[in-house]
């Protein structure tokens, strides 16, 4: 998974870093608070494909700044990308060009951007602003994340409660009681990131990068094939899934969130061990 293509693109990494540094040494960066390295080329796991890539930077400007994007690196070249895009050589660099990130724009921020600004690295930030700005990220995170665990849990034992689970098994809508599961089976993929300490990314890469962390249940990848295998028409194979969910996937985050906060447990619950 994501680890395996870090080790593989880890020179090539190194270069786009490089690569990073000498363009952003030719800008002028008297109008900008901080610099960020983001998305992928800052996880590691840069690998644009025939279709190519961008390398992700989010620029902060000083407060009561007026500078603006086309200022500092020129015109956008992709005007239909939702961000500014500027090419320097062989390599693309879509920016997303920001005021100045504090506490509580973090809180105000959707989970996918706030996930994606706790991965990422700084690479600017002189006066060491976003330094103390990250320690107070980090505080809030430290509450918000068990808040976000015990949520996704109620819903998971909302969407799979008998007064749920009886409507449909009533009315012989079994496809829909498959689809309660796998909501379900998101909200467990999420709870997994916040049992690791994290936010959850996007959805279309969050069970993709689910398989690096470090807390998971034992043997997750066949676990995940058996729980997404699927006769949606079958009540047994319903049973049989919900199941599995949750004795071996839902019952691992409930015995782990409950041994991290008794800071003890043994290891052998988690996959790394």
């Amino acid at each position: 998974m994501k680890k395996a293509v870090i080790r593989q693109q880890e020179h090539y990494i190194a270069g786009l870093k490089k690569k990073t540094e000498i363009f952003l040494s030719n800008i002028d960066k008297s109008g900008i608070e901080t610099i960020l390295l983001s998305g992928s080329a800052a996880r590691g796991d840069f690998w644009p494909g025939k279709f190519g890539g961008m390398i992700d930077l989010t620029v902060f400007k000083k407060q009561g700044s007026g500078i603006t994007p086309e200022e500092i690196f020129g015109g956008n070249e992709e005007p239909e990308i939702p961000f500014h895009c500027v090419r320097r050589g062989n390599e693309w660099f879509q920016i997303l060009f920001q005021d100045k990130m504090d506490a509580q724009v973090f809180r105000n921020s959707g989970e996918p951007a706030k996930s994606a600004l706790m991965e990422s690295v700084v690479l600017y930030d002189p006066e060491k602003r976003y330094e103390k700005t990250l320690a107070e990220i980090y505080e809030f995170a430290g509450e918000d994340l068990p808040m976000a665990l015990a949520n996704a849990l109620g819903y998971i034992n909302f969407l799979l409660s008998e007064y749920k689970t009886d409507r449909w098994e009533r009315r012989e809508a079994y496809p829909q009681l498959h689809q309660n599961l796998d909501s379900a089976l998101r909200e467990g993929i999420k709870s997994l990131y916040y049992l690791n300490g994290k936010y959850a990314p996007a959805e279309d890469r969050r069970l993709y990068y689910s398989y690096d962390l470090e807390k998971l249940p034992v043997n997750y990848e066949k676990l995940m094939k058996k729980l997404y295998r699927q006769n949606i028409a079958s009540l047994k194979d319903y049973r049989r899934r919900e199941k599995i969910f949750r004795k071996e996937f839902l019952g691992f985050i409930m015995y782990k969130a409950g041994a991290d906060t008794a800071g003890d447990g043994p290891e052998g619950k988690t996959q790394s061990g």
